[in-house]
């Protein structure tokens, strides 16, 4: 068996022996070449200096369901610039140092600095080679005792509606390699029901919610086990947006202007970051090559329909 990963049709094709041993050699290929010493020599600085940046509070929910040694895949929704910091933080207070799966391609060289002192793993998405060592050093990191970190959707969430973007394979295939639980985790920045003009006064809380475990089986299809997570973190989603009154069921349930304001706001206006939309969507899940809608816009006769939002042209949708 290779020490590479094979593609998901190859996957799909082995038989139940040979899945078990192609992960089972994965490991310890993990183990072997990808473990490095984790200093960790950034956490306090971060969590000192972004717990004073930050204008929202936290209401963490479903403590009792992470290991009490914190050694798990925590794969989480992801829909903002506050999300790795939020992460790095919420762990802290949970007494535990964590190691996040982080895109490069789109950071500031001070940035990657930041992430990586915080022993986080970053890779290039547009690099086939630098996305397979990160999963490699991830997962060791996961498998030497680190709560490992990945936002499935590898991009942000903007849809004005859409529960959730279709997860990628790899948390499937990184809870296969570790053998350690999944914890299905949603992170629901609550909206304040107004126009704003600051990216800092969008969020009243951050509630995050640890779902229950969940454990890859290897002899089993890793799409249906993906799938699986997906409709977990919708639901809780769901639950979460029904208990605080939030309606999003379909376009007609949309404030569009508060849309456009709060999406511009998220883009342009965020912690450090500016998000490229077009760039962005190459790395959404697509079936049989078409556009994953992750925007909505006015188009040229006022119609709110899905496209991009540029920086010039949305910047009468604030008020200063």
């Amino acid at each position: 068996m290779t020490d590479r990963f094979l593609t998901n049709g190859q996957l799909e094709q082995l038989t139940t022996k040979q899945k078990i041993e192609y992960f089972s050699n994965l490991k310890e290929y993990c183990i072997s070449e990808y473990s490095r010493k984790n200093l960790g020599l950034g956490y306090g600085t971060v969590t000192k200096i972004y717990s004073k940046l930050r204008h929202y509070d936290y209401d963490i929910r479903g403590k009792s369901n992470i290991p009490e040694d914190g050694r798990a895949l925590f794969v989480c929704n992801h829909s903002n610039s506050h999300d790795i910091l939020t992460a790095i933080e919420i762990f802290r207070k949970l007494g535990f140092n964590t190691s996040v799966l982080v895109a490069s391609d789109d950071l500031g060289s001070l940035t990657r600095k930041l992430f990586q002192s915080c022993d986080a793993v970053l890779i290039d998405r547009r690099d086939k080679n630098s996305t397979e060592k990160g999963v490699y050093t991830f997962s060791a990191n996961i498998i030497n005792g680190m709560p490992g970190v990945i936002f499935g959707e590898a991009t942000w969430n903007l849809h004005p509606y859409k529960r959730m973007h279709q997860i990628k394979i790899g948390s499937a295939k990184i809870g296969a390699i570790t053998e350690t639980p999944i914890i299905p985790t949603l992170f629901e920045y609550v909206e304040v029901p107004k126009i704003c003009s600051r990216e800092k006064d969008l969020y009243t809380e951050c509630i995050i919610h640890f779902g229950s475990p969940i454990y890859i089986k290897k002899e089993d299809s890793l799409i249906t086990q993906t799938n699986q997570i997906q409709k977990i973190l919708e639901q809780m989603r769901f639950q979460i947006w029904s208990e605080i009154g939030i309606k999003k069921e379909s376009i007609e349930d949309i404030d569009k202007e508060m849309y456009l304001n709060h999406t511009y706001l998220k883009k342009f206006d965020g912690l450090g970051y500016t998000y490229d939309s077009e760039s962005e969507s190459k790395f959404l899940f697509s079936k049989n090559e078409k556009t994953t809608q992750n925007e909505f816009h006015l188009d040229e006769k006022g119609n709110f329909v899905p496209g991009i939002t540029l920086k010039e042209e949305g910047k009468k949708y604030i008020k200063r």
